[in-house]
């Protein structure tokens, strides 16, 4: 934890635009810091705050000091874009401690600004398909499977395990979606935003022409590694399966379904090749 001198932050925004600077993140606009605020569990955060400011005040200033003052937890997201098992982003998001205290020894007093990360990051997935349904006002067409006073269990297929997304969250993506596009918004995360925007865009963008052709049986689709891989380590194990799939692999044309991938690596593979 990084003690400051003097008092830095007067409120959540001021505290979040210290927090991006001290994280190296200052490309980072703090509008999205107010969007992962639900994703931390901020009274389990106050319990580890009083503990970290406890022992830098007592490691600077003696055992014998006290302190009072403001906390503030900000969440810096970290989006990345995965393909498998379905498009998404998934955003990595670590709170950090913003705390202008005052702090008092037996001969003088002090005013400081603890500022560094706390706990360990929190991680949030968002399906391409979810989002382009929050553009579109309709996830409805996603099947709600558990929900609570913060949460919101869905049922997003292509998914194994449900997705749960706090209810704040949703409502204030949708929020920012109708002011600016799904690119701008993505520029709101720094370079990393920049990096993932044209991935994100290009995945809605196909999702646009989703019902133009109609899609292939599941049986009839073209193979997925993961798929493949997961059948074959059902039956070896994993590090055999992933041994077979890679010597196999340049040998499958891309018109196979997963059982015909499947089947020839088997098949290949029982000739002692």
């Amino acid at each position: 934890m990084k003690i400051l001198s003097g008092k830095r932050a007067g409120n959540f925004g001021e505290a979040t635009i210290l927090a991006f600077q001290e994280a190296g993140k200052s490309d980072m606009s703090p509008e999205v810091a107010s969007l992962f605020t639900s994703v931390m569990d901020t009274d389990k955060l106050y319990a580890e705050a009083e503990r970290s400011i406890n022992t830098a005040i007592h490691n600077r200033y003696g055992r014998s000091a006290t302190w009072y003052g403001k906390e503030w937890f900000i969440p810096l997201p970290q989006p990345r874009y995965d393909a498998l098992p379905v498009p998404r982003m998934t955003f990595a998001v670590q709170g950090h401690l913003v705390a202008p205290i005052t702090v008092e020894t037996a001969d003088n007093s002090y005013r400081a600004t603890l500022v560094g990360p706390i706990s360990k990051s929190e991680k949030l997935t968002l399906p391409i398909s979810f989002l382009q349904a929050i553009l579109d006002d309709d996830l409805a067409q996603f099947e709600i499977v558990g929900k609570d006073g913060k949460y919101t269990g869905w049922s997003v297929p292509g998914l194994r395990e449900t997705l749960h997304l706090p209810n704040s969250f949703i409502a204030a993506v949708s929020t920012v979606l109708r002011l600016k596009s799904v690119g701008a918004w993505l520029m709101d995360f720094g370079s990393e935003g920049e990096a993932v925007a044209p991935l994100v865009v290009g995945s809605l963008l196909g999702l646009q022409f989703r019902g133009v052709t109609a899609p292939l049986p599941i049986g009839k689709q073209p193979f997925q590694r993961e798929i493949v891989v997961d059948t074959l380590t059902g039956m070896f194990g994993s590090a055999r399966a992933a041994e077979m799939f890679e010597k196999w692999a340049p040998y499958l044309k891309s018109s196979m379904t997963n059982e015909e991938a499947v089947s020839f690596i088997l098949k290949e593979t029982g000739r002692g090749n």
